[in-house]
């Protein structure tokens, strides 16, 4: 039995251990509202998304060190938000930033610094509590207030657990703790790591390559993992984006897949409010776009996007409520025109990516009568010109095209390997599946290379008028690919000046909508063409062609069936 008085230091030293933990950061942590839903949130993809200075990035790495250390996160109210994360075995956690900069200027700081959020004294209770500057009370003490402890307080981690890119910088790429979970810090501009199955990613702010976040997704599958991104709203972005708008389609979800929380620099209670004027009126100077996105967290997409005004209310084709003509048909057809409608085709070739527009131009109405439907399209990936002229043919069986357009600056390029033109190996292949226009036989139109002429006239296509529909109609069911185009297709942006310039991306079946335009498609009266024969009259006509006589007799029998 212990000594009195090694007992009694003994309790002191616990009780001071204790006190010492109570007052670690992580455990001192209060979110706002709007940060505790983030906290709750059960979805296995999370986006915190706001302007500067909204608390987005503190709430998210308060989450990462939540998951790391075991510790839950108490609400507004004190009382603990569910804890999501396994505590049967050490978690492998990936903490994502833009380069090495952002990984010892950030993401360090954030989580093993003081300083993350500010403290002050209870007077009541004399512990320490978070600073509620909000509170009149607490504003009259701001000389009293400190930095908070670290969110991962330094007795959790292991002393030799350290890996180091730049220890000058605080670059790390492995902190391990004592309880075996690993935080390894990843630059976005590296190729993702492959191979590990992750318990948690989080990606802070924005990211060099897109296409990488596929790839971080998929180490979560193993361990049922989740991913958080704390993030400014970069428009320029197509992953951010397309996250986004899964979370707007699952809004209404129980557990939705993707959960987004918006968060605003004015709704920021720890910051001043002198000080979110002074921010707001200099931004309010830059103009509107500047406050919706450092202030609101909004998208600017209108602003980005080569063509703001397309909607789905406005441009594509109705199946209920105030129909024309053209919804009614369209709709009862599943989207395909009737045969008297005149037809075209656009194409823009590759290998990698080869897309195909297929429009359509009803008769003349003194309602529609220049109305240009695009009822369908191919998106189509490493395909050459034969097996993408043989996709054009399970589609257009018995159908008459007044034209084929391609683009003429990929179209009279000569491959390496290769005698022909692009245009005249695509012509070559559309000639051996029969694939005929009335205009030009099995060969294509060049499309205008002046991009911004054809941007021009798309617009005007796309504009309304009082009481009139835009000229231009898609069936968006048969043209997801197209649809997905017109909300990435994005201007340049140089120096944070946006350009009317398209950025080369997102854009294949862009470029054949501006190819249609410039040639201004017009309603011809249906003539009639190889493409409309029946297969038994193609295979008579293949059969006269060639001389050959079946059974050494000089007629054929037509019908049902296939043709002798």
């Amino acid at each position: 039995m212990e000594a009195p008085n090694e007992l009694k230091k003994r309790i002191a030293e616990v009780t001071a251990e204790r006190r010492r933990r109570e007052s670690e950061g992580l455990r001192l942590y209060r979110p706002m509202p709007s940060q505790a839903k983030f906290h709750a949130s059960m979805s296995s993809e999370r986006i915190v998304r706001g302007g500067n200075r909204s608390g987005k990035s503190m709430s998210a790495f308060a989450e990462t060190a939540s998951a790391a250390t075991g510790i839950p996160i108490c609400g507004p109210d004190g009382n603990p938000l569910p804890f999501k994360y396994p505590t049967n075995y050490p978690l492998l956690i990936w903490v994502i930033g833009y380069d090495q900069r952002h990984v010892g200027g950030t993401i360090y700081r954030m989580l093993f610094m003081p300083g993350a959020f500010r403290i002050i004294k209870d007077l009541k209770t004399g512990e320490m509590r978070a600073w509620r500057p909000w509170e009149d009370e607490d504003a009259a003490r701001e000389d009293e207030v400190r930095p908070s402890p670290p969110l991962i307080p330094p007795r959790l981690i292991d002393p030799k657990g350290w890996a180091w890119e730049n220890k000058a910088e605080r670059v790390f790429t492995v902190c391990r703790l004592r309880n075996g979970t690993e935080i390894h810090a990843f630059s976005s501009k590296a190729e993702p790591k492959q191979g590990d199955p992750v318990d948690l990613i989080h990606i802070d702010e924005d990211i060099e390559y897109t296409k990488h976040v596929a790839e971080w997704q998929a180490r979560l599958s193993d361990r049922k993992g989740r991913l958080i991104w704390s993030v400014w709203p970069h428009s320029r972005n197509d992953a951010l984006i397309q996250m986004s708008e899964r979370a707007e389609e699952q809004k209404d979800r129980d557990v939705p897949d993707v959960h987004e929380i918006v968060l605003r620099f004015s709704d920021n209670p720890f910051i001043d409010k002198d000080e979110k004027r002074k921010r707001i009126e200099g931004w309010q100077k830059k103009g509107k776009d500047e406050v919706r996105a450092r202030d609101l967290g909004e998208f600017i997409l209108d602003t980005m996007l080569m063509y703001p005004n397309f909607s789905d209310e406005g441009h594509c084709v109705r199946s209920d409520g105030d129909m024309d003509y053209i919804d009614e048909i369209l709709t009862q057809r599943g989207g395909e025109p009737p045969l008297g409608w005149t037809r075209y085709l656009v194409l823009d070739p590759g290998h990698a990516n080869c897309a195909i527009l297929f429009a359509a131009v009803p008769p003349p109405s003194h309602l529609y009568s220049d109305t240009v439907v695009c009822y369908d399209e191919l998106y189509l990936h490493q395909m050459d010109a034969d097996g993408i002229a043989r996709e054009v043919r399970k589609k257009s069986e018995g159908v008459s095209f007044e034209a084929f357009l391609i683009d003429n600056r990929a179209g009279r390029q000569t491959p390496m390997g290769f005698n022909k033109t692009v245009r005249q190996q695509y012509s070559d292949a559309f000639a051996r599946e029969r694939l005929q226009s009335i205009q030009t036989g099995a060969t294509f139109l060049p499309g205008s290379d002046n991009v911004q002429a054809g941007i021009g006239l798309v617009r005007e296509w796309l504009h309304e008028s009082p009481g009139k529909r835009p000229r231009l109609r898609v069936y968006k069911q048969r043209t997801p690919w197209m649809c997905r185009e017109f909300i990435l297709y994005r201007k340049k942006m140089v120096r944070d000046e946006v350009k009317d310039e398209p950025v080369s991306k997102n854009d294949h079946l862009m470029g054949c909508l501006r190819y249609l335009a410039s040639y201004n498609p017009v309603y011809r009266k249906p003539r009639r063409t190889e493409e409309q024969w029946s297969p038994a009259f193609r295979a008579f006509k293949d059969w006269q062609k060639a001389g050959e006589k079946e059974n050494e007799t000089d007629y054929m029998t037509l019908g049902p069936g296939l043709a002798r």
